[in-house]
């Protein structure tokens, strides 16, 4: 084995485990920034609606196309309807505040330095694939992972809104696997999806270890190679797949 590959959110980092409310949050942060700033007269409600159902929408297509939809372009769909697309200061404005709602629960999962330090001490390259929340910038989850000090242990950094695609897109880890100079059979992947991370990384020919976490959703057509409850069981995977 040559590379080890992560996921982020309900990975290493955690946040919401119901998108809902902190979604909820930013919408209307979003809807008094209008009013404030450019006067709109609709209800607080239909823009929910509105905004909302975009957001839906936009879920729908990733999942299905698997790619990435920028949270800009679907902002600037919304703002369209009030003659405020392409206002740069407002984008910046909207995309903080979704941000802003992960930052209420957001924590480091424990452990996650002592297993990354014992990940590059047997001397693999880490790599991380992440899908971002809502496709926000990757500049938001950089700097919840410089936060925690954790950027400082990757060789590379793959996110959905710099490369377009959402896992389980396979392009979106051959690409993670190139950048590391690193063959399917020569690299673990470890995250908290089934259907995201388990079935992109298998797909391809990965070992796929399932990071058991609150946000998880069950699906019996998906097996993991391994399933891993905390940190602490790192050493146990890895002398398991370096004997290969």
């Amino acid at each position: 084995m040559k590379a080890v590959l992560f996921d982020l959110g309900h990975t290493l980092i955690d946040y919401y485990h119901d998108w809902k409310e902190p979604e909820m949050k930013a919408i209307r942060k979003i809807y008094r920034i209008l009013s404030t700033d450019f006067g709109i007269s609709e209800e607080e409600g239909e823009f929910c609606r509105h905004l909302s159902q975009l957001l839906m929408e936009a879920r729908e297509t990733k999942l299905k196309k698997m790619i990435e939809i920028p949270l800009s372009d679907i902002l600037n769909r919304c703002f369209h309807r009030y003659g405020c697309d392409g206002d740069d200061d407002l984008i910046d404005k909207a995309l903080h505040a979704f941000y802003e709602t992960l930052l209420e629960n957001r924590q480091l999962i424990p452990g996650v330095k002592e297993m990354l330090d014992k990940v590059r001490a047997r001397g693999y390259v880490i790599g991380l694939v992440s899908d971002v929340a809502w496709g926000l910038p990757s500049e938001f989850p950089l700097r919840d992972m410089c936060y925690y000090g954790i950027d400082q242990y990757f060789d590379d950094l793959i996110f959905s809104t710099d490369v377009g695609l959402r896992k389980p897109n396979p392009k979106i880890f051959k690409m993670a696997l190139s950048n590391l100079d690193a063959k399917p059979d020569e690299a673990i992947f470890i995250g908290n999806s089934l259907q995201a991370d388990i079935k992109g990384a298998k797909g391809i020919g990965m070992v796929a270890v399932l990071k058991e976490s609150k946000f998880y959703q069950h699906d019996d057509s998906i097996v993991p190679d391994e399933k891993i409850s905390g940190w602490n069981e790192i050493d146990r995977v890895l002398a398991k797949y370096t004997r290969r």
